[in-house]
């Protein structure tokens, strides 16, 4: 406690270092662009920025893709077929799920 005296009798026994001292209290935690509030806005730039180019780099793959499909027909009805699941009228697609693990092998392992 005598120490937290002693600090406040030193900080405002001058008047300019008692009002620097008040200056950066409110510059650091009270204003408006305080600098909690400013690393908060640098971390979120940094993440938008992270978007920014994430996003960019999949629209040059998205116009890398369209650029091949306008080349020729062959390709677009191998986009239609994959993308689209489109068939000619006399054939069957069959969907393999790849998501799921459970094979035959396992189910047979476990019964």
């Amino acid at each position: 406690m005598k120490k937290i005296i002693g600090l406040t009798k030193f900080l405002f026994s001058n008047f300019y270092i008692g009002t620097s001292f008040l200056f950066f209290l409110w510059i650091a935690f009270f204003d408006g662009n305080d600098l909690v509030s400013l690393v908060g806005n640098q971390l979120k730039l940094k993440e938008t920025e992270a978007e920014i180019q994430f996003f960019k780099t999949k629209i040059d793959l998205v116009i890398a893709e369209q650029n091949s499909l306008k080349g020729s027909s062959q390709a677009m009805e191998r986009f239609a077929r994959e993308k689209f699941l489109m068939k000619k009228d006399d054939e069957d697609i069959f969907l393999i799920n790849e998501d799921s693990h459970n094979s035959m092998f396992d189910w047979i392992k476990n019964n």
